[in-house]
């Protein structure tokens, strides 16, 4: 088995004495563990490896100390990076401050990001997949609400995304292509949309443990068919929690939309769907948690169109009626939390 450019063991081996492995070479001493920051002089020899099994590479500046940086690591516990003897670690470069709390669902709050990855491109996510960003930051371009900006990831059909953060460079989010998951991702800045569902009828986009800040429109969109489930989240400062389209090319339904243990703050609309495709929202345990006395709009019903004939309507606000399935008592209010409950047996007109 080679590990990179050499694997101390034979002198260890050579001992007569050997009690126990040790995590760094003799004479070395280690510098920080695995998936920390740390920072060298030009041109040191660095070890990276655990139980008398290391990787070395010359190192300068700051790097981190993982299997990515060394091109391998030792199973079994946690890997440390070493210098020799004498060597004396610069001190790290500053990092971004952490993103300040804005507010969470109870155990899904965003951590503090490990890094920030600048893309230069979309990164795919392979159909049936798992992608573990390990609480990096991503960031790809915009930001803005202008239309048909790359998404930063696109997830094939059966694809998983965890751990992610999306940064303030947040161009159109996340594309689900098919069946997928979205599980503790969290995003700095909406940008054009935090996410939107492309998959066929039959697929399922699930979304949960989460948050999503700082959006003038939608949060996700749904262009698809199928269903979009969104549990366990956090969103503020956004226009609607989730839109079913209003005039894409090809549009139509039935689209489903559930929504349960979700929290938002100074959000304008939860749920936006198109009646005259056949949409249904069902929502559960929604709370308001509003920062004024604005009413929110908790099930939106629209007229959808196919793109190029005509523009969508807004119909009316509605509970319990076969599109909108959710009632008045499935809405905590948190003073000074209000939400319009001008609502009708069907669609009606706004009030």
């Amino acid at each position: 088995m080679k590990y990179g450019y050499a694997l101390f063991a034979l002198g260890a081996m050579a001992l007569s004495t050997v009690v126990t492995a040790a995590n760094r070479p003799s004479g070395y001493t280690t510098i920080c563990s695995e998936n920390k920051t740390c920072s060298v002089p030009a041109s040191t020899n660095v070890a990276f490896g655990r139980a008398d099994q290391f990787f070395y590479k010359v190192l300068s500046g700051s790097f981190v100390c993982s299997e990515a940086t060394f091109g391998g690591r030792i199973g079994g516990g946690v890997n440390e990076c070493s210098v020799p003897a004498g060597t004396v670690p610069t001190d790290p470069p500053p990092t971004d401050p952490p993103t300040p709390n804005l507010g969470y669902y109870p155990g899904c709050a965003m951590p503090t990001y490990t890094e920030t990855v600048q893309l230069t491109a979309t990164h795919v996510v392979p159909a049936g997949t798992v992608f573990d960003g390990g609480n990096k930051r991503y960031n790809l371009s915009g930001g803005s609400q202008s239309e048909g900006q790359p998404a930063v990831f696109d997830v094939q059909e059966g694809g998983t995304i965890r751990n992610v953060i999306i940064g303030p460079l947040a161009a159109d989010g996340i594309h689900c292509l098919g069946n997928c998951t979205l599980e503790r991702v969290w995003w700095e800045d909406i940008g054009e949309d935090a996410a939107t569902a492309l998959g066929p009828a039959g697929t399922v986009m699930n979304i949960t443990c989460g948050a999503a800040y700082k959006g003038s429109d939608k949060t996700f969109q749904f262009n698809g068919r199928g269903e979009m489930r969104i549990s366990n989240f956090f969103v503020a400062n956004a226009g609607k929690l989730v839109r079913s389209c209003g005039d894409c090319t090809g549009n139509g339904g039935p689209r489903r939309i559930f929504v349960n243990n979700v929290i938002t703050r100074d959000v304008s609309t939860i749920v936006g769907i198109n009646s005259n495709f056949g949409d249904v929202a069902t929502i559960r345990n929604l709370t308001l948690n509003n920062s004024g006395t604005s009413k929110t709009k908790i099930c939106q019903v629209y007229k959808g169109v196919v793109k190029g004939q005509g523009s969508t309507s807004a119909l009316g606000v509605e509970f319990n009626t076969p599109n909108c399935q959710v009632g008045q008592g499935d809405v905590t209010l948190l003073p000074p939390s209000q939400m319009n409950t001008s609502a009708c047996a069907g669609s009606c007109p706004i009030p």
